[in-house]
């Protein structure tokens, strides 16, 4: 849920305010409104052939990490913005863009991955989606009309949240790692003395399973 949260906060912030941020760079409004357009459809096809690779060598945490980098480059950037040039902030847009819709539907594709069972999976994803998207909440109030056009608040409190998802990716990492490694050393097989139909109601919780990382 935490992993979500912070990921939706910066999701939400592009998704409200990226206009907001192109009209502060000088343009129109109908301008900034266009110059938008590329940096989603950039963002999607780049977001689409990195799902395909992470399904395809069945890895996460990686790719959620390599999102809070991209996206960290563009918040920087931005927090700087009266030393960088024009073009220098319009890429550090797309990067936040693009390193939020990397790590985004990751958090959620890899719970479903930890979970086993129907019930289980739609119930902890619910869950997880609903937790975080009251990150719309903090990102709505963030971004300040008496900061503009720096929006620091909004900037600096954004990019916290994010690597408040990433550090959560790494301590699910390591725990994930742990686990593994004491089923590998038979350390769950106490389970199977279990009636066996309870046995075959364990989902994650058998010994059998592995979680992916």
């Amino acid at each position: 849920m935490v992993m979500y949260f912070g990921a939706v906060t910066s999701g939400y912030a592009t998704a409200f305010f990226t206009p907001t941020i192109l009209h502060q760079f000088g343009w129109a409004p109908l301008k900034a409104q266009v110059m938008s357009i590329p940096i989603f459809v950039v963002s999607t096809v780049i977001t689409l052939a990195l799902a395909w690779v992470s399904d395809a060598i069945r890895h996460r945490f990686a790719f959620t990490i390599l999102g809070c980098v991209v996206a960290t480059v563009g918040y920087v950037l931005l927090l700087c913005q009266q030393h960088v040039p024009i073009g220098a902030r319009y890429f550090a847009v797309f990067a936040i863009t693009i390193g939020t819709f990397i790590t985004q539907p990751i958090c959620v594709t890899w719970l479903s991955n930890c979970m086993a069972g129907h019930y289980k999976r739609s119930f902890s994803t619910s869950f997880q989606v609903a937790f975080g998207n009251f990150g719309g909440i903090l990102a709505s109030n963030i971004f300040l009309d008496s900061e503009k056009p720096l929006y620091q608040t909004g900037f600096g409190t954004t990019l916290g949240a994010f690597w408040l998802c990433g550090i959560a990716c790494i301590i699910l990492l390591f725990v994930l790692i742990r686990e593994n490694r004491i089923r590998d050393a038979g350390g769950r097989d106490y389970r199977f003395q279990l009636p066996e139909e309870e046995v075959t109601n364990l989902g994650d919780d058998h010994p059998s399973f592995r979680f992916s990382y």
